[in-house]
């Protein structure tokens, strides 16, 4: 079976070669055209007509438009920032070149927004409660996580490279944000550790496993290896577990410190995609395996399907990100879903810009 990755790059091989620049010259010329010969029609009809009120009535009217408010944006306070909604790079509406160090901003619950400052331009991520910050410091060169109330600033043990973030990567961070596994192209690439900023280790993990969930402490990790048809989940400490669908499409551990749920899926050989999630939640016991219960959702809006999942705001609510299926779709929006009878409740919507960050969501 391909990655999604892979159809992507095939589909864009199929693509037609297209010469932009050649193109928006000759769009240029129709509109030219086409301006002219409404002129020409305007005058003729108005010299036939004779009238010059008629011309002062042919006079284009200017168009309004209307232009959104800019959001307001403050640098970071050291302190007394309350608790994050989402995080974003802004757009990129220039050279890509220029767009390569891109300031984070943070959106808080109270609606203030702030700019992390150039230093924080790569990876970031933040905990599930939004309280905590987590990202790399091309000054220091380390994972550095931030207490967005207090200000106070714990530096990783483990110093990285910017090219460890590169590729493809996963920063999962433990709901208190001190604890974390960094992971570089699924698990399958240097680095793959477990790192503790406040005893100050570092522990190698075995390679190929993608990291799920991290707890605070001395609390499980959970892991992942999707196969061809199957994937295994693996609480360190335990006998990794089998289940019957190839997906990284996890929760993190729920508060019990054993439940896990996945996004539910159907498989069809003759179809294509031959994979396709079914808009199910399935819980199942990571340290066990065995039984496992479906609830279908409901509630997410038109237009939307759920994508990934995140962490649980108590013991049965569980954060869903739902994306449009097509780029013009509506925004993006969070939901938290009751895995009991499988209803949501929207929390927020994203913005529309290039990257986004939902605190505690694991992708």
């Amino acid at each position: 079976m391909r990655t999604l990755r892979e159809d992507l790059r095939a589909l864009a091989e199929q693509a037609p070669d297209v010469d932009l620049a050649a193109q928006a010259v000759r769009g240029a010329r129709r509109r030219r055209a086409t301006r002219l010969a409404v002129l020409t029609a305007t005058v003729t009809c108005l010299i036939a007509g004779g009238g010059a009120a008629l011309l002062q009535q042919a006079r284009p009217v200017p168009a309004i438009v209307l232009t959104p408010p800019e959001t307001k944006v403050l640098p970071l306070p050291a302190k007394d920032v309350g608790p994050v909604e989402q995080a974003y790079q802004p757009r990129c509406r220039v050279a890509a070149e220029e767009c390569a160090d891109r300031a984070w901003r943070i959106m808080t619950r109270d609606g203030e927004t702030y700019e992390l400052g150039r230093d924080v331009a790569g990876p970031l991520q933040v905990t599930a409660d939004g309280r905590r910050i987590a990202y790399y410091s091309s000054k220091h060169r380390v994972i550095v996580v931030r207490d967005l109330a207090s200000g106070k600033v714990w530096k990783s043990p483990l110093k990285q490279s910017a090219e460890d973030f590169a590729v493809e990567y996963a920063l999962r961070l433990s709901p208190g944000g001190l604890r974390f596994v960094v992971s570089g192209w699924g698990g399958r690439r240097e680095p793959n550790k477990l790192v503790d900023v406040e005893r100050g280790t570092v522990v190698d993990l075995k390679r190929g496993w993608w990291p799920v969930s991290v707890s605070d402490g001395s609390g499980p990790v959970v892991l992942a290896k999707p196969y061809d048809m199957t994937s295994q989940v693996w609480v360190l400490g335990h006998a990794p577990i089998t289940i019957q669908d190839f997906t990284y499409d996890y929760s993190a551990l729920a508060p019990d410190g054993r439940t896990l749920a996945r996004l539910g899926q159907t498989f069809d050989r003759d179809r294509r995609p031959m994979v396709e999630l079914d808009g199910s939640i399935v819980l199942f016991d990571a340290v066990r395996g065995g039984r496992e219960t479906r609830v279908q959702m409901s509630g997410i809006a038109e237009g939307l399907r759920p994508s990934k999942l995140g962490g649980w705001s108590n013991g049965t609510e569980l954060t869903v990100l739902a994306v449009p299926p097509e780029p013009d779709g509506p925004a993006a929006v969070v939901y938290a879903v009751d895995v009991r009878t499988g209803q949501s409740r929207k929390l927020f919507a994203l913005r529309d810009e290039g990257r986004s960050v939902v605190p505690g969501l694991v992708r």
